[in-house]
């Protein structure tokens, strides 16, 4: 028989780690994130339907493991988040989270910089001990970022000068050999393939090439996963653009081919990549604001790795596609006359959270998850530059509005 001050000692200790493992499971804290590692695979100026067509034909057996979803790229028409549908400003979008408006990247001019925060840095300041790489076939991308690679939040920056080989190589040599938690690698060919020859049998051959390709790059993380089981990496795919109707020559507009992209990943996405909006706000080029954006990349890759985002700091346009769904179709639109901001949005139906907003920084206002809309009359004189943080299931989604000039 045990003392009873002793059964009352081990009475304690295990209320004590049934309180501890409870706040764990509450708080999340028992996931290592330190074992969560991103890989984005990009490849320029494949169209939607093209690459449904490969799929279809068996032509893209290792893209399909990662379940593209139609998505949207080039901002809103008529917006300040409206931005041309060529490469430079896609790629921005895609590391980035946000539009033209912060991003600033608005045409391929490998002499642009980037002016927002991007997802390298976000991930290097995370923790001293997240590494990551951007290796790229098109030069101007990482030329886009070449602040970052001088501050070192990308610590590994490689050109391939339109190798996709070289691109493949590389990270296959860095998956299986390095030790970086976010990996981007980008290849071009398809985009080639299309200025040159327009929609037909030799851009489906490059589509089929550069999945040879992607298989090489997931058979190598495949390998790596077996000697590292306890890592947990989330795969996404996607484009920067699409390509010009009817014969997939050109692309850089606003029609409804070149601004059709696609997201695929290798985890369960959440309703908004896979339950788009069938009446979305600007319902304009067949309901394609319904659905997810490229804008939506960077922040899903926050989430994966656990990187806790401040809304008082957060300037990120997109909506992570895992995990919990914050807002959804946030907008806002400044009436100068009247001197008001008006946010619109939309909620998941049940989600009984309160919802948060911030304007610059500072709390404004706390509302129900009933609540669609907001108007705030409370604005600073000048008006400026006002970035507005919506918060719903702790997910922020950010909007930027901007004073125009004053008429002379």
């Amino acid at each position: 028989m045990y003392p009873i001050a002793r059964l009352c000692g081990i009475a304690v200790l295990l209320g004590l780690l049934a309180a501890l493992l409870l706040k764990n499971m509450l708080l999340g804290d028992s996931v290592d994130f330190h074992r969560h590692k991103a890989l984005l695979i990009g490849i320029d100026g494949v169209q939607y339907e093209q690459l449904k067509h490969a799929m279809d034909t068996g032509q893209a057996p290792f893209i399909i493991r990662l379940h593209p979803a139609m998505s949207y790229t080039g901002g809103i028409v008529g917006t300040s988040t409206q931005q041309p549908t060529f490469s430079g400003p896609g790629w921005a979008t895609v590391l980035t989270g946000a539009w033209v408006n912060r991003h600033r990247i608005a045409g391929n001019d490998s002499s642009l910089r980037n002016r927002t925060d991007s997802l390298f840095k976000l991930i290097s300041l995370s923790s001293p001990t997240r590494h990551t790489a951007s290796i790229v076939s098109w030069n101007p991308i990482n030329d886009n970022f070449i602040d970052d690679i001088n501050a070192g939040f990308i610590e590994l920056g490689v050109k391939c000068g339109g190798d996709d080989q070289c691109s493949t190589d590389r990270t296959v040599q860095e998956l299986s050999t390095g030790n970086f938690d976010f990996i981007f690698v980008h290849l071009d060919q398809a985009d080639t393939a299309g200025h040159e020859n327009g929609f037909g049998a030799r851009y489906q051959e490059a589509i089929a090439r550069v999945d040879r390709q992607i298989g090489q790059i997931l058979a190598a993380l495949d390998k790596r996963k077996q000697q590292n089981p306890d890592e947990d990496w989330l795969v996404m795919l996607t484009t920067d653009h699409g390509r010009r109707p009817p014969d997939g020559y050109d692309h850089g507009e606003q029609s409804r081919s070149e601004k059709t992209t696609f997201i695929g990943l290798n985890k369960p996405a959440n309703e908004e990549l896979t339950h788009p909006i069938g009446d979305p706000f600007d319902s304009s080029l067949d309901g394609l604001y319904g659905l997810a954006s490229v804008a939506d990349i960077t922040p899903t890759i926050l989430v994966h790795l656990g990187i806790n985002t401040d809304p008082e700091r957060y300037v990120v346009d997109g909506v992570p596609l895992i995990g919990h769904v914050g807002v959804r179709q946030l907008t806002a639109s400044l009436n100068s006359a009247a001197r008001t901001v008006t946010l619109r949005w939309r909620v998941t139906e049940g989600s009984k959270q309160p919802l948060r907003i911030y304007r610059s920084g500072q709390l404004i206002a706390k509302l129900t998850d009933s609540s669609h809309e907001y108007v705030d009359t409370d604005l600073p004189q000048p008006i400026g530059q006002l970035n507005y943080t919506v918060v719903l299931n702790d997910v922020p989604v950010s909007r930027l509005i901007t004073e125009p000039p004053a008429k002379r």
